[in-house]
């Protein structure tokens, strides 16, 4: 693996740091108890590296407690947990169905397919914006799609297609202005740990976190935040606007069939995967804010040596304002799962080729059938690294167009 080239971090950040993996060996041979179920050692060492790790996140997007951050197996389980659990009280709250919802194109298939289940029952009634032909999403096309009915606004921090940063908080200060009754839930997989998140400066409801892209962390860690609006101190369950889907065991009020109502432990049931959240916290303690920098410079290099070779369309923004660093791009004349399949067995570099499990994104730009190339340097790539994937692209653009001329 020496001589991979791993081009994907947009998918999960590798090589994840060292102190990543020693971390979690070190926790399953010392501290593998159940975090919150017993007054045993081993249990209270497992408890208090799943709360660090609950701590460090709140520190870094400016939570004003820990207990608002929940933890969850990923990215997509906080959307859905956040989902599923606002259009759930809002029913349990007489709010007549469809219950509007407003998203955009742009969004990952953690979002979309989701309210899809709801809109085909006709429970929710989804307004989708579309960005433009840079996958930028306006703010007043967005206020333009709500009403006063409006109970939840789903928006991506930066497409993880494109790499388009959308400005979230024009678009929060926008809908709070057209459907101030609606909760607001930002998806930050493809900017926490590359962009600053406050998210009380920002005045979001709820967002979503990915412990292992931006953050170094290994996979089936994530979190959801969630605000004094969207979860009230000490409301009970009806009262809630968002309403625990998942039931289950939390480690206290042991007693009763009922979920605990105060945060965290009412929307976390189930042990924590605390030896994931062992690693996301070495992970988190090693993260340098100005690696991005490193990215976003790879990202310039990437940019202008795609746009100096012929038949490569690059989608998206066209210099690194405004973006992650992320490139899509296409070569024509042949299949963006082909590009990938050739850098991958004849180049030892890993891009991704598809949808990237957003179609509506791709369906904007006029690629839906097919999708892009996705490249995404990480805090280990090097100019090397750049220059190496863009003479593969220039070999391969090069004998696409002779076997179309042939």
């Amino acid at each position: 693996m020496n001589d991979l080239i791993y081009l994907d971090n947009a998918a999960t950040s590798f090589p994840k740091h060292p102190d990543v993996a020693r971390a979690m060996t070190d926790f399953l041979t010392h501290s593998a108890g159940n975090p919150g179920r017993g007054g045993h050692e081993l249990a209270r060492r497992a408890s208090d590296v799943v709360e660090e790790a609950r701590d460090e996140i709140a520190k870094l997007i400016n939570a004003p407690c820990a207990a608002r951050v929940v933890l969850t197996h990923g990215c997509t389980d906080a959307l859905n947990l956040a989902i599923h659990g606002v259009i759930r009280a809002a029913v349990r709250h007489g709010a007549p169905t469809p219950i509007p919802v407003v998203t955009t194109a742009l969004e990952h298939n953690a979002v979309l397919r989701t309210l899809h289940c709801y809109a085909t029952d006709n429970l929710v009634a989804l307004t989708i914006v579309q960005p433009d032909e840079h996958g930028y999403t306006h703010p007043e096309s967005i206020a333009s799609a709500c009403t006063e009915s409006t109970r939840l606004v789903c928006v991506t921090h930066a497409s993880n297609a494109m790499g388009t940063i959308q400005p979230i908080d024009e678009i929060i200060r926008a809908t709070r202005r057209a459907a101030p009754e609606a909760l607001v839930l930002v998806d930050s997989a493809q900017t926490l740990g590359h962009i600053p998140i406050d998210v009380q400066r920002s005045d979001i409801d709820l967002l979503s976190i990915a412990g292992h892209k931006g953050l170094g962390g290994p996979t089936g860690t994530g979190a959801l935040y969630l605000s004094q609006n969207a979860y009230a101190d000490h409301c009970t369950q009806d009262e809630a606007r968002v309403f625990c889907e998942r039931r289950g065991g939390t480690g206290s009020i042991a007693p009763g069939l009922e979920m605990p109502t105060a945060l965290p432990d009412a929307l976390e049931a189930g042990t924590a995967n605390a030896v994931g959240f062992a690693g996301l916290l070495a992970a988190m303690k090693h993260h340098d804010p100005s690696a991005h920098d490193h990215e976003m410079a790879l990202t310039q290099r990437l940019l202008q040596g795609l746009s100096d070779i012929e038949h490569v369309t690059i989608y998206g923004p066209t210099t690194t304002e405004n973006r992650t660093p992320v490139v899509l791009f296409n070569i024509s004349g042949i299949c963006a799962r082909d590009v990938a399949t050739i850098l991958d067995k004849e180049h030892n570099i890993a891009v991704r080729g598809g949808v990237h499990c957003a179609p509506l994104t791709h369906e904007s730009i006029g690629n839906g059938s097919d999708g892009g190339v996705r490249a995404s340097p990480g805090r280990a790539t090097t100019q090397s690294d750049i220059d190496t994937l863009l003479s593969a692209i220039e070999r391969i653009a090069m004998s696409a167009t002779q076997s179309r001329s042939a």
